[in-house]
Formats: structure tokens, sequence, C-alpha cells
């Protein structure tokens, strides 16, 4: 008997998703555990699996469809079954596609596209057509799935778009000024502005850090540290691993261990002696968290995602650089699981690498605390006799929920913090 596959909620806070491609075709076998399609959803391109055994009949989804936890997508059955009542029965019963809002067009018409008169005796340019680049290779266009939506909703042909990703795919970011546009406006040329559809995971990120800042009592703490011990810590580390990597000898350790690593082990050492750190408001009670898992945050296109180091005051700086280096590069790949970036007790955001000096962050509710990490900066600062000494001092700023950390609790973390940060021999 022919059934309906259908979506399936693939992360904690996923209520629609949006469709990628097809990993079977119609008349291809299928078992329980097989992967019959990939789906955008919130966080992650999650692999849809099939429940049911028997033969792919039909695909009800198309590439780019937005749609809603449980519309169906394909029917699984025996060849020659009839499916048309099983299909209508089911798209009568809940909307296949989630309700897109009212369209503006039908209250006022777009932005026309006007030409700025020319200055008198001056020569007009024409627009020309950008030439195809590299990324039109053999009629084939590497864009990922957001890339091609915007180009479709802003009429963008791809093959005159240079794409910055891997091997050379256009993603989001190329589109933000596309030769086109560039080429029209270098001729004049006024263009009406256009819809930009958010994606599942940003629609997220908006609603969450909405609801954070707008319900969570935040409060900021700073505090400067010295990191020169620090960076000559990880300097020597790092040349250590690089001759040990040289001669085959470092296949079981890091490639190398990142500023975020040395943050990351500092922060959950000092979380051992600060509890209060590591408790959830729930209304009439705090609920105290027993693990100290400490979540990063990781821009990835088109928004950012925390994967989570779960027990990472039980890992070693090493276990924790391989772990971390894991779990972002799966990140940015969009193939990280729902448990490996939920349920964090402590959330690091560090933006030192894109060389933002200091910055206030968003708690990341039902959290009690982020910790935000800027770039150090070399500072002349006064050592032993008066003397004057150059070091590198980086900016250290904590958001808080008020309603579970007062004020000297803390601080009295960013204090012991301090300590790690300055003393990174004591870091295990």
């Amino acid at each position: 008997m022919a059934k309906l596959a259908t979506i399936t909620q693939l992360s904690p806070t996923m209520k629609e998703g949006v469709f990628v491609e097809w990993m079977k075709k119609e008349g291809e076998s299928v078992k329980p555990g097989d992967v019959i399609a990939a789906i955008e959803t919130d966080k992650a391109v999650m692999d849809l699996e099939a429940f049911d055994s028997g033969t792919l009949l039909k695909q009800l989804a198309k590439k780019g469809d937005k749609l809603l936890v449980g519309a169906p997508v394909a029917v699984i059955g025996q060849p020659g079954e009839d499916f048309t009542a099983l299909v209508a029965g089911a798209v009568k019963a809940a909307p296949a596609t989630a309700p897109a809002p009212p369209a503006a067009a039908e209250k006022e018409p777009p932005a026309p596209v006007t030409v700025t008169e020319p200055a008198a005796g001056a020569v007009q340019a024409k627009p020309t057509a950008p030439p195809p680049t590299a990324n039109a290779d053999a009629g084939r266009i590497k864009a990922s799935p957001l890339a091609k939506k915007i180009a479709s909703q802003g009429g963008i042909d791809l093959k005159n778009v240079s794409g910055s990703g891997p091997q050379g795919r256009i993603v989001s970011r190329d589109l933000q000024n596309p030769p086109a546009m560039r080429s029209n406006a270098a001729a004049g040329v006024r263009l009406a502005n256009s819809k930009i559809a958010m994606t599942p995971m940003r629609q997220t990120i908006a609603a969450r850090l909405t609801e954070s800042k707008q319900t969570v009592p935040h409060f900021y703490l700073s505090r400067t540290v010295n990191l020169t011990a620090l960076l000559h810590l990880r300097a020597d580390i790092n040349a250590g691993l690089e001759k040990l990597n040289a001669t085959g000898g470092g296949g079981h350790l890091p490639k190398k261990v990142s500023i975020n690593d040395f943050v990351i082990a500092a922060v959950a050492a000092a979380l051992r002696g600060h509890p209060a750190l590591m408790r959830q408001f729930a209304g009439d009670h705090f609920v105290q968290l027993a693990n100290i898992d400490v979540g990063f945050a990781v821009s990835i296109e088109d928004g950012l995602i925390t994967p989570v180091i779960r027990n990472a005051d039980q890992l070693t700086l090493f276990e924790i650089a391989a772990t971390s280096a894991d779990l972002a590069a799966r990140a940015r790949a969009r193939k990280l699981k729902p448990e490996e970036y939920t349920g964090g007790a402590f959330t690091i955001s560090n933006l030192g690498m894109l060389g933002i000096t200091s910055f206030q962050a968003i708690i990341n509710a039902p959290e009690a605390a982020i910790l935000a990490v800027g770039a150090s900066e070399r500072r002349a600062i006064e050592g032993e006799g008066g003397a004057i000494k150059f070091a590198d001092m980086l900016s250290l700023n904590l958001a808080c929920d008020h309603r579970v950390v007062d004020g000297a609790a803390g601080a009295a973390f960013l204090a012991d913090l301090a300590v790690y940060f300055e003393n990174p021999g004591v870091i295990r």
C-alpha cells in the first residue's frame, strides 16, 4: 500500500525547511533509513530519510520549495499502485508549503527602473554585459542553493558572477553587488530595490536574538588581560606541532592550536569554580547544569551556528583543538547533527580573527552568560620599577543574565579567567 514520505522535524527549532535536492530518483527502490532528499533547516542541510520500504513512485517537491514540517514530499509504494487519492487527501489536509507574506506588489507597484539624464554634451555610456567567468565552465554553474535562490528572485545570470567559495563556488555574498549591477551603475542606470527571502536559519537567528535581548536583562562586564605569555606559549606549541607533523610523528595531534582553543580551555577551567554561571533561569527556580559544555560561535554562509564541546573541562588543550577544528569544519559544511549544536552551558563569541578589538554579544538563551573576545593589541604598559614596556593586551566582555548572575559573581569569574590567560601554563 502506497504511503507518503513527509518532512520530519530535523532540528529542535525547525518549523519549515527548504527543499535542496533529491537523493533518490523516481522508480528507485528505498528502504527505512535510506536518504531520499536533502532539506535546508534553520541550522544545517540535513538528510531526509525514508521510513517505509518500496519504490519511490512520485516526487512531490522540487528544489527551492519551502515546506512545513509534515508536508508530503514523495510517495513510496509498489509499482503500478494508484496513489492519486492519497496525494489529494494529504494536500487538502495540510498546506504543502509555508504561507507566504502578502505580496507587496498587490498594494503598490515596484519602483520603476529609470535612467538619469546625461549632462549636456556628455556621451551616454551603454551598459555592457560582463564576460562570462570561469564558473560557467562546461555550462555547469557551481553555486550554493541560497545563491541560486537569490539569483532567481533578482533575475541575475550566474554565468556573469565570479564565485568566492571553495573551487570558485558562488555563495550569497557574491550576489550583494553582482557585475550586472556594477555595469549598470557605471552607466547611470538606477535599479529597483528587490526582495531577498530570509533563509530558515536567518529567521531563527532573528527570532531567538530578538527574544533574548527583549526578555533577558543583560548587563556587561569588561576586563583587559595581558596575553603576551599565552601568545609565546602558543607559538612554541605550534612550532613543535609543525616539526612533528613534518616527520610524521604528529598523526595523533592537531595541526595547530588556535587562540580560540586556549580561550575554550581557559573558560572551561574557570567555570569549574563558578557554578553561578552554569545556571539557567526557569521561572520560579534555577536549573544548575552539571556538565561544562562550552559552545563557540562559527560564522557560516548567511548566518552563524554554535557547535558545543561536551565536558570541555575534562579535555586537554590538544583534544579541544582537534574537536573544535572538526566541529567548525562540519558547521561550515552544514553537516552538524542537532545534538552537536544544542544544549550548551556557556558560549564564546570570538571576532578577534576579523580585527575587532572589543564588542558585546547577546546571550544565547537559556544560558546565563556569553563571553565576547576580540583581537589583542600591542600597548605600552608600566613594568617593574616604573619602566615602560610593550605587551599584547586583550579585552574580554562578559554579558550576564541579571536574573541568574550578579555583578560580583561575574567579576569573580573574569578575575579567575584572567589568571588562566596570563598564566597559560596552568591550563591543562
